[in-house]
């Protein structure tokens, strides 16, 4: 999604500006944000980067002051001078008058930069500003690159396998449309989660095979190329017998990987395994949106009663707590319980999860915020049952989406196609 500041204090140029680059396909007032003064787009330029600035050259240095001839220029200072300003890929100065023109000129050296005569009566600046939008769009693609400050999607998602995980992502409403990064054989799709005000911006990619070194492997891609402020993570996942039931949704709160130490062979004793379970946990602010959030799900219970096929006799409960990470699947409840042991509050254990927040944790700056959201499959043991998986994949998807519009902060705000 491509970002233009337009600057301008003149309501009418304005709104004719305006109207000028939201008639470009693919450009709504959600890619524009707006600056009236010096002060307010300096302020703008240190929040984001910007693909595209259009800059009036006559602008006053704050809002209520006198218009400057030649004031805008203080931005192009501030952007060249100042370390706190993120530059723009792209300039495009407008004045409607020749004074300001004439002050311009010996400012707008860098071949990047376009300066171009501003006027309501003779439209020739509307095309070489349409074609600027245009080739910013065709141009804006992933992988992005990194600023070390800029979100470019609201919600990344991972999911284990290409089968039934992946399918009950892509089966939510969501407009998906697969898109190729180049030179990257995964397969990448993207969408937009809507409701009524909130429009979040979605990717989703699966893993070839199950484990955290696919997992790991996985979500960097998806965070170098898509630069998710969210990264979530969906799907099945094996719970604790006595804690959780089936088809219950779990949101880990905490993460360790119970394959994580060290075996130790000592004269005359047996081999003994020392775990060393360093921990990844859920950032505080979304715990308790989640847990909040968790108590209208269960209660309105939409999408149990909605489910067509082979579903558990009662509808989920939502737990957020401890899970565990690990190499293999399994399938013995002896492994369950030396797992359990590991940690007496943990309640489920699966495969992914710890790779995907470590992928988070130790990934450039901006750094995406985990949430890791799998529903109860099965138990781990030999009773072990690939009867509701698809159920489960289902309703942890579900949940993903239904939590995302209704508490994560999207980067940018939501304009109605109306307005």
């Amino acid at each position: 999604m491509i970002r233009i500041l337009l600057t301008e204090d003149e309501p009418e140029k304005k709104r004719l500006i305006a109207e000028t680059i939201t008639g470009v396909p693919g450009i709504t007032l959600n890619n524009v944000d707006f600056a009236a003064d010096v002060h307010e787009a300096k302020r703008m330029l240190s929040k984001k980067k910007y693909d595209l600035l259009i800059l009036d050259i006559n602008l006053p240095r704050k809002a209520g002051d006198k218009v400057e001839n030649g004031g805008g220029l203080q931005v192009l200072d501030f952007i060249k001078r100042n370390v706190k300003a993120i530059k723009p890929s792209y300039i495009v100065g407008m004045s409607a008058y020749q004074d300001g023109m004439s002050i311009a000129e010996s400012e707008f050296t860098s071949p990047l930069w376009k300066l171009m005569n501003f006027s309501m009566t003779d439209d020739a600046w509307v095309k070489p500003l349409i074609g600027a939008v245009e080739y910013l769009l065709a141009t804006n693609k992933p992988p992005y690159v990194c600023d070390g400050t800029t979100y470019h999607t609201d919600l990344a998602i991972f999911v284990a396998l290409e089968g039934e995980e992946l399918k009950s992502v892509l089966d939510l409403e969501c407009d998906w449309e697969k898109v190729e990064v180049p030179h990257d054989f995964t397969s990448y799709f993207t969408g937009k989660f809507k409701s009524e005000n909130k429009e979040l911006s979605v990717v989703v990619a699966a893993a070839p095979r199950m484990g955290m070194p696919p997992a790991a492997v996985i979500a960097t891609k998806l965070i170098n190329n898509f630069r998710p402020k969210y990264l979530a993570i969906t799907g099945i996942c094996a719970g604790v017998r006595k804690k959780v039931a089936m088809g219950d949704i779990l949101v880990a709160d905490t993460l360790f990987d119970w394959g994580s130490g060290k075996w130790e062979k000592k004269r005359d004793t047996p081999a003994r395994f020392l775990p060393a379970s360093y921990q990844w946990h859920l950032d505080q602010n979304l715990r308790a949106k989640l847990v909040e959030y968790s108590k209208d799900f269960v209660a309105n219970n939409l999408h149990y009663k909605s489910y067509k096929g082979r579903k558990p006799r009662v509808s989920p409960k939502v737990h957020v707590e401890i899970m565990a990470s690990g190499a293999a699947v399994l399938q013995s409840a002896e492994h369950m319980a030396s797992i359990r042991a590991l940690h007496k509050n943990v309640i489920g254990i699966e495969m992914e999860s710890y790779a995907v927040f470590t992928a988070a944790e130790y990934s450039s700056d901006p750094r995406p915020k985990c949430i890791s959201v799998k529903s109860v499959c099965d138990f781990g043991d030999d009773k072990k049952s690939d009867g509701f998986h698809e159920y489960s994949a289902f309703i942890s998807a579900n949940f993903l989406k239904d939590f995302s519009l209704a508490n994560l902060e999207p980067i940018h705000d939501f304009i109605a196609p109306d307005t």
